[in-house]
């Protein structure tokens, strides 16, 4: 049964200087990666499958990311690498669609927002700016989708990457917690994106 990826070129939750930026990074991650995206396709692994495994993952690393936080920081990586391999498959074994995309969309906040779970429930992070990046990080992704898919991206956004990853690397690998301050940074800003997605959008809606 032929697996269900996503489009070649499908919108996504990018700004336009995000998308310029990743294009280089991209092509260079294809060319490195091309043997084991071979190797998947030849073995008739789904794209879906690869987004999928990004969940328990998360789950893993939420559990060990006291216990065993290098562990922890190292699966939540191996996560986002899966994130970027699925699509990789995808468009290697000419399976891509929407409905990948939204599931590659779906397993990437659930394993960002179950990481950041654990972080609160270890507390290591404070309730309320987990729940904060909780409802801003769907939200703002959401909204910047619709910009892009309606021809009218946001410029520029701040994304979980450039904020929330230095500041989980920082705590798994040297302890040192900054997490409050760069989560709740990072909640305000992806709202702030989502905040310029929609008032893109009303004012296309209005032209």
């Amino acid at each position: 049964m032929p697996d269900t990826g996503r489009k070649t070129h499908p919108p996504g939750s990018y700004s336009t200087v995000e998308r310029r930026a990743l294009l280089p990074l991209r092509q260079f991650g294809s060319g490195l990666c091309h043997p084991l995206v071979k190797l998947l396709a030849t073995l008739g692994v789904p794209a879906t499958a690869l987004s999928l495994s990004q969940i328990p993952l998360g789950f893993l690393a939420a559990i060990l990311v006291v216990r065993a936080p290098q562990a922890a920081c190292l699966l939540f990586f191996l996560a986002i690498f899966l994130d970027f391999l699925d699509g990789e498959v995808a468009r290697a074994t000419g399976t891509d669609s929407e409905f990948g995309a939204l599931v590659d969309q779906v397993s990437d906040h659930v394993r960002e927002i179950t990481l950041v779970g654990g972080l609160v429930a270890w507390g290591h992070l404070r309730g309320e700016i987990g729940v904060a990046y909780a409802l801003a990080y769907p939200l703002s992704n959401f909204l910047l989708y619709l910009a892009d898919r309606g021809k009218t991206p946001v410029t520029f956004s701040v994304k979980t990457w450039m904020l929330f990853y230095p500041g989980l690397i920082a705590f798994c690998w040297s302890s040192i917690n900054v997490l409050d301050h760069l989560v709740s940074l990072t909640a305000g800003l992806l709202g702030l994106a989502g905040a310029q997605a929609l008032w893109k959008l009303r004012r296309a809606a209005s032209t």
